[in-house]
């Protein structure tokens, strides 16, 4: 369902850097992960958060800290180009004062943000190899 919103903007960032002769516009692939996290509470594979509303402090869309967390994530790793696996709990999290919202989280967050990191071309950071199915 996504898969043509992500490829319009994955399109048109290459045709603004293909007019400026070189990568100058990255993608920083949020929700791509965004969706990976919420793929991985439906699995019950998420410490912490039970239910896909849990990311959501209203119903149009604002962001609980873990939410929030992800996404920084996201484009710290694009500005950065470094791997946010291993960096303290932000303080997103901390001064959540919710102790579901714990290391394990936030180490699941870090991951998250990585993998769609490194999945996405136009990150500007190396690719992982693909799965293999």
């Amino acid at each position: 369902m996504h898969a043509p919103y992500f490829q319009e903007m994955d399109d048109y960032i290459r045709a603004l850097n293909a007019r400026l002769g070189k990568q100058v516009v990255f993608a920083v692939p949020a929700g791509q992960a965004i969706l990976n996290l919420r793929e991985k509470i439906v699995a019950g594979e998420v410490p912490g958060i039970q239910k896909q509303s849990e990311l959501f402090v209203d119903k149009i869309g604002h962001p609980t800290p873990p939410l929030q967390a992800l996404v920084s994530y996201c484009n710290f790793a694009v500005i950065y180009r470094h791997n946010p696996v291993g960096m303290p709990m932000p303080a997103v999290l901390a001064n959540a004062h919710n102790p579901k919202w714990d290391d394990k989280l936030n180490r699941l967050l870090q991951e998250l943000a990585w993998d769609a990191v490194t999945h996405q071309p136009l990150s500007g950071l190396p690719q992982a190899p693909a799965a293999v199915k």
